[in-house]
């Protein structure tokens, strides 16, 4: 009996240490249960990180006031990433900055003097993105003039357009670009081993103009083209001088590549244009005059126009060798200069590495002949330079010499140029 008594007093004595041990165990197993169902979201939450920004960066566990906890990596604040405002996949910023000084003479009519200078060639600012429905778009700004003399500089629209990508074979560009007319001019102004384009090119290329355009490639883009209608009327002009529209096309083909490899070891190209023209202002080269009744020549062309075009890009290793020619007809209503005559250039250019990567060496010669009907007009030009790249056409040097042969007399103008791309 004593013993019976003695167990059932230990039995309540000792339940209520094991109820509260029951209790202690329950609740550590729904925490490890809520501790596994808050890891699963967040990783599913890194998993949609992951997918919408790939290169965010994870941040260290902090402490309740705000900083890394104890043993955590130190790591610098993150910058603020850019948001776009619409449904964009990706929006980029960037910009170009070209700083430039001159000392020496006037090698052609594209220099206002002859004095020395500093200025800032091109100063940039665009804005590039994409949909998910294979639309892309930029928009671009320049903030300085030409290399003519150039006060009250102000910022204008260099590029603004949009893209549809249908597929390789097809692409519809709409807005205001570069028209699909001369190599020289559709190369990027950041990457030409010349530290100016030559004055041919300036010349005798309608170069951005608003306007559609259609381009693809095809044949494992061996063959591409691009064809397309514009106002014809100059950059940043809304307007349309006449009832049709100026027509560019260009076909290109890589016609030696290297093997297994879509680099092309030769590259050619041929374009053409056409437009009928009521008010178009043009270069004084040209000696073109709508109102020959006035005594001033006002440099605005009425008639038809056509022009074509030709080049070649052989690349053996690290050594370039460039050739373009360009042919453009003049049929001026005025008949002034003449009722019809041939503007014409060529030009040759040579590129190779004098040291390592990081030095390369230019020799440019080209001619400009801006009425083939008379004589003594011509320009004749050489350059030579070096390009130092400190990283690449992101950040580099390039110090030239270009000499003349114009309006009979000689010249010759030391240019030196710092860019940055960001």
């Amino acid at each position: 009996m004593t013993r019976l008594a003695t167990g059932l007093l230990a039995i309540v004595l000792t339940a209520p240490a094991l109820m509260a041990q029951s209790a202690v165990e329950d609740r550590l197993t729904k925490i490890e249960s809520e501790i596994k169902a808050l890891r699963a979201e967040n990783d599913a939450l890194r998993r949609q990180l992951a997918a919408v920004a790939p290169d965010a960066a994870v941040k260290p566990a902090a402490n309740a006031t705000g900083e890394p906890a104890a043993g955590a990596p130190a790591v610098q604040p993150e910058p603020q990433r850019l948001k776009p405002a619409g449904k964009e996949q990706r929006l980029q910023l960037g910009g170009l900055v070209q700083f430039q000084g001159e000392s020496g003479g006037r090698p052609d009519s594209r220099f206002g003097d002859d004095h020395d200078r500093m200025f800032l060639r091109r100063a940039r600012l665009n804005a590039s993105g994409k949909f998910d429905q294979r639309f892309e778009f930029k928009v671009e700004l320049d903030a300085t003039g030409s290399l003519s003399n150039s006060t009250g500089m102000r910022v204008q629209l260099v590029d603004g357009y949009a893209t549809w990508t249908k597929s390789t074979a097809l692409a519809i560009r709409m807005g205001q670009f570069k028209t699909p007319f001369g190599f020289e001019q559709l190369y990027s102004d950041q990457q030409l081993p010349s530290i100016e384009r030559t004055l041919g090119n300036d010349r005798l290329v309608p170069g951005r103009q608003l306007g559609a355009q259609l381009a693809g490639s095809g044949f494992d883009e061996r063959l591409s083209y691009a064809v397309g209608a514009f106002n014809g009327t100059g950059t940043n002009t809304n307007v349309n001088d006449g009832e049709g529209f100026l027509v560019a096309g260009r076909l290109t083909s890589a016609v030696l590549r290297k093997p297994k490899s879509h680099e092309a070891l030769l590259r050619v190209g041929i374009n053409a244009f056409r437009s009928n023209d009521r008010s178009v202002a043009v270069a004084p080269d040209f000696g073109i005059d709508s109102t020959p009744a006035s005594p001033a020549v006002d440099d605005i062309f009425a008639g038809r126009r056509s022009a074509a075009g030709a080049d070649a890009q052989l690349c053996l290793g690290k050594v370039e060798l460039w050739t373009e020619m360009l042919r453009e007809r003049f049929e001026p209503d005025s008949a002034v200069p003449r009722r019809t005559f041939d503007a014409k250039s060529w030009y040759v250019l040579a590129a190779a590495p004098l040291v390592g990567d990081k030095l390369q060496g230019v020799v440019r010669y080209d001619s400009f002949d801006p009425n083939g009907s008379l004589s003594g007009d011509q320009t004749r030009s050489w350059l030579v330079g070096t390009n130092y790249y400190i990283k690449g056409h992101d950040l580099k040097l390039q110090l030239h010499y270009l000499r003349s042969d114009w309006a009979g007399k000689s010249a010759g103008r030391l240019i030196a140029r710092f860019q940055t791309i960001f």
